[in-house]
């Protein structure tokens, strides 16, 4: 019971975080509002003792690079994370990936996911996205809250030229050599609003003035910025670039043996009934990505981001796929790696990954290049 209170709060305030609107006096959300104020003086205190030296900053022997957003949710990090170590080891640089790991419930203060060859914790144990990078990408990857620490451990492991932190902007305890920071073109402060009246984690301007290069994520070339971000743009120079989403079908899995036969296109699924299963930061945004593919979408079964499936939900899915006459369930990667090691899917399942493409990649190499003097 108490659960189910909790999870309809959260839906509740997720719905909220995500709209615009005026909040009304005596109203829940001006209760957020106010929340979120003295979130904000939180955030501002915490920046000026990290910028004074009240708090210390730690340093590790080795480049370090930050991939982050300002946002609470999806800007597309991991599949950024995944393109730039794929970047600089085609550069030859010997890379790591360190995450906090979230929701994993991994041994000790921090622990190795992988070594770039074998996978030594699950994703319950390692968290969603490393293992899926650990998994599906082969890098070298490392969990723990404290980055400092897991960093250590990385370097006494790997020998690292190059630490990539997934998702660690507002980690200030960790020196790093190159903040980049992710902005969604579409959205890229969310309702302007801080957790949890929004999603901004912290003021923008305060973010603004640490990273070092922007990356309009789901940016397309018809698409211009408004007034309000070309004046940020200004007040705030910064080498910028612009990116794309690309979604492409990673697996298909037959419901015969529920094996890998082939890796098929999109035009393989353009024929078929559709349910769509996600439980990720942004379930509408990857519902529309599959229908500008033209794929016929029976119903969309939505979970929470980070959700931990179970054989009941299943025997859901199974039984909604059938009810519905779906030829076919359509998930994301990141879904996927928690539903392989307890599926009995009854129907072909495709998986769908995602990829960066850059507007520039030759300016965006030559930036990356240029910051780590190669």
């Amino acid at each position: 019971m108490l659960r189910q209170l909790i999870d309809k709060l959260e839906r509740r305030v997720l719905k909220i975080s995500g709209s615009f609107y005026r909040p009304q006096f005596f109203s829940f959300e001006q209760i957020l509002v106010v929340a979120s104020y003295v979130y904000g003086l939180v955030m501002k205190l915490r920046f000026f003792c990290y910028r004074k030296g009240f708090f210390k900053v730690k340093k590790l022997p080795c480049f370090v690079i930050s991939i982050g957003n300002m946002v609470a949710g999806g800007a597309g990090k991991t599949p950024m994370t995944i393109y730039l170590t794929q970047l600089l080891t085609d550069m030859g640089k010997r890379c790591v990936i360190v995450s906090r790991g979230y929701k994993g419930e991994y041994p000790g203060d921090c622990a190795i996911v992988s070594d770039g060859e074998n996978v030594f914790l699950d994703a319950r144990q390692a968290g969603d996205e490393p293992f899926m990078m650990a998994t599906h990408y082969g890098f070298p990857v490392v969990v723990g809250k404290d980055r400092y620490t897991a960093g250590t451990k990385a370097i006494k492991a790997f020998s690292p030229d190059v630490i990539i932190l997934d998702d660690a902007f507002q980690h200030l305890k960790l020196k790093r050599d190159m903040d980049l920071v992710l902005l969604d073109h579409a959205g890229p402060f969310g309702n302007g609003r801080l957790l949890p009246a929004g999603r901004l984690r912290e003021p923008i301007q305060m973010g603004m003035q640490r990273a070092c290069a922007f990356v309009f994520t789901r940016a397309f070339e018809n698409k211009d910025f408004d007034k309000a971000m070309l004046t940020l743009l200004q007040q705030y120079p910064r080498p910028w670039f612009k990116s794309t989403h690309t979604p492409f079908v990673a697996a298909y899995i037959t419901k015969k043996n529920m094996h890998v036969e082939n890796r098929a296109n999109w035009g393989d699924l353009k024929d078929k009934r559709a349910l769509l299963l996600s439980g990720i930061a942004d379930n509408a945004a990857f519902c529309r990505s599959i229908k500008q593919k033209g794929v016929n979408i029976l119903d969309h079964l939505e979970f929470n981001d980070h959700y931990r499936y179970k054989e009941s939900d299943i025997l859901l899915i199974n039984t909604m796929a059938k009810e519905k006459g779906a030829d076919i369930i359509i998930t994301t990667q990141k879904d996927w790696v928690k539903l392989e090691s307890i599926s009995a899917f009854k129907t072909s399942i495709a998986v769908i990954d995602i990829q960066i493409e850059f507007n520039d990649p030759d300016a965006f190499r030559s930036f990356v290049k240029e910051r780590l003097n190669i």
